[in-house]
């Protein structure tokens, strides 16, 4: 079976009465546009999609009228800093020298409203030292990483850009000081990858 576009989400209506088969996709392939995989129901999938499609947690991927493929992501070893376990402003410098040394090592980032995940990229005792060194409250666990993507950073980007913008303004003053109400700023942002 071949899979050439996401074609909705696990949880649309139109999907309801379907049965589901899933096919775990780790983070670090949820970027590949080409590659083969095979559902926890044993059938193999030929996947071609349109370069930078990211294959999010519950993107359905084929569909034959009867079952779908949803694509699920596997717990993989991680560190996980909650925010909650590093208050006040030592703990936001420490933080802050932390994500400098996962800028350097290129480590995409998954932030949330309550917490900061990414994946291990050393060992774990490598990792557990780093956060002892800081002072920070961390940990390695055993966690889904980047359902839905990860936080834009750097990282995001793998050494290509393809940024343009265009900026438009129109500006109209009625012998008044300052800026009129009329004026407008836009702008296109195209960013390849």
């Amino acid at each position: 079976m071949e899979a050439t576009a996401i074609l909705g989400h696990v949880t649309d209506p139109g999907y309801a009465r379907r049965s589901v088969d899933t096919v775990p996709v780790p983070w670090g392939d949820a970027r590949k546009h080409r590659q083969v995989l095979t559902t926890v129901g044993g059938l193999q999938l030929s996947v071609t999609l349109p370069r930078g499609t990211f294959l999010f947690d519950g993107a359905v991927i084929a569909d034959d009228g009867t079952t779908i493929v949803a694509i699920s992501r596997p717990a993989e070893q991680a560190v996980v800093v909650d925010f909650a376990d590093n208050v006040g402003v030592d703990a936001v410098r420490r933080a802050l020298v932390f994500g400098y040394v996962l800028g350097n090592q290129h480590a995409p980032l998954e932030v949330s409203a309550d917490q900061l995940r990414t994946p291990l990229m050393t060992s774990a005792a490598a990792a557990e030292e780093m956060l002892r060194s800081l002072r920070l409250n961390g940990r390695v666990d055993t966690v889904a990483l980047a359902a839905n993507g990860w936080t834009n950073t750097s990282a995001d980007h793998h050494h290509s850009h393809s940024h343009s913008h265009s900026h438009s303004h129109s500006h109209s003053h009625s012998g008044g000081e300052g800026p009129d109400p009329g004026h407008s700023h836009s702008h296109g942002h195209d960013h390849g990858h």
